[in-house]
């Protein structure tokens, strides 16, 4: 099996959404898998040369499939801060989500990024005294998203 993975194709130019389609299109290779990423809210016109391509594969009438990703809420950063730091109770990261979610809108690959700011910056620790993550609230309102 062949797996081509294919990112960011909102920024591709027609020519190589051309080249693209050529390999889905006209490949002889069954066992081959084609995965495309994009933002889709940099593709919503119908004049855009990525949402021209969709269509185009759309009327070949080979399978296609999306998966659409949405943002993350402040529930689902509170579960992931919750299942990483540790920490005994939801609760207790409930505040460091908010600030989170308030200052990436949720954006998987933006949550990410901060909080390994937060870690690099020594703004999100680990007390070997008290035995758990500790950060400053009202530090972290304080920062930008980016340094």
């Amino acid at each position: 099996p062949i797996i081509l993975f294919l990112d960011d194709l909102q920024w591709a130019d027609a020519a190589s959404l051309d080249l693209i389609n050529s390999i889905i299109v006209d490949s002889e290779e069954s066992s081959m898998l084609v995965i495309e990423s994009y933002r889709e809210n940099e593709v919503g016109h119908n004049d855009h040369p990525f949402s021209a391509h969709l269509r185009g594969l759309r009327m070949t009438g080979i399978p296609l499939g999306e998966i659409k990703i949405d943002n993350m809420t402040k529930i689902d950063i509170n579960k992931m801060l919750f299942a990483v730091i540790g920490m005994l109770e939801l609760s207790e990261t409930e505040l460091l989500a908010d600030i989170i979610y308030r200052k990436t809108g949720g954006n998987a690959l933006l949550v990410n990024q901060f909080v390994k700011y937060l870690w690099d910056d020594g703004l999100l620790w680990f007390s070997f005294h008290q035995k758990c993550w500790q950060w400053d609230n009202r530090t972290l309102e304080l920062k930008s998203i980016f340094k």
